[in-house]
């Protein structure tokens, strides 16, 4: 009787410590478990904030790379109104007005590169925050509006550099030089250089090398970008 009681009292006892541990045990795994679930979501929450701060240095540098295309699409306007006043009063050129002529006069020979940055997007790209960004189609829209920045680039860069092999093969001719040389007024100065072939053919081509409607496409891509942008700010 005494045997069959003690080993009641041992089994207890027994299944009161399996049961302390079972208890203890499962409190430290839960422990865990949530102690790397709250470290995973501050790391994540970390992760999003550097995402959104990095998005904002994008977003800056498309809001200064658009001003920059529009001030290339502006430019070339201009150029080309310049080109085609020359032309329309090539017969009267003395007679128009002298602040218009003055104005005009020196922009198809001038030559200005513009220049872009990237710095933004390859730091995010660096810090791989990039793939973190979870509207895929927003980094997707990032993507095409630096390359819109690209195809700016090279439109504008092209006509320059086409304007000014135009400008050179003027300014080998001996008899330019000579002209160069009078120091004569603007309307006597377009006067003799409409009269040489590489004169007139460089005003002739200013507005056929380029479409400044072209740039809008870019301007636009980017517009929608910095938009997407906002709202995931």
């Amino acid at each position: 009787m005494k045997k069959i009681l003690w080993k009641r009292i041992t089994l207890l006892f027994k299944n009161r410590r399996i049961g302390d541990f079972v208890c203890n045990f499962t409190a430290v795994v839960l422990g865990i478990i949530l102690t790397f679930m709250g470290s995973d979501w501050i790391e994540k929450r970390n992760t999003q904030r550097d995402v959104k701060s990095a998005l904002h240095l994008v977003k800056a540098e498309l809001q200064t790379n658009r001003e920059t295309i529009l001030g290339g699409k502006q430019r070339v306007e201009r150029e080309i109104r310049a080109a085609q006043f020359l032309l329309r009063n090539k017969d009267s050129l003395l007679v128009v007005s002298k602040d218009s002529l003055e104005y005009y006069s020196n922009m198809p020979f001038q030559t200005s590169f513009i220049t872009f940055t990237t710095d933004a997007l390859e730091l995010m790209k660096s810090s791989a925050l990039f793939p973190q960004i979870k509207d895929r189609q927003l980094g997707l829209s990032i993507i095409q509006a630096y390359a819109s920045i690209k195809s700016a680039d090279v439109l504008y860069t092209t006509y320059q550099t086409l304007k000014k092999e135009r400008n050179d093969c003027l300014d080998a001719k001996p008899e330019v030089k000579r002209i160069y040389a009078q120091k004569l007024s603007f309307a006597l100065l377009w006067g003799r250089l409409l009269a040489i072939d590489e004169g007139y053919d460089l005003l002739v081509q200013i507005p056929n090398m380029i479409n400044p409607e072209s740039f809008d496409y870019f301007i636009k891509e980017i517009d929608s970008t910095i938009q997407a942008i906002e709202k995931y700010e």
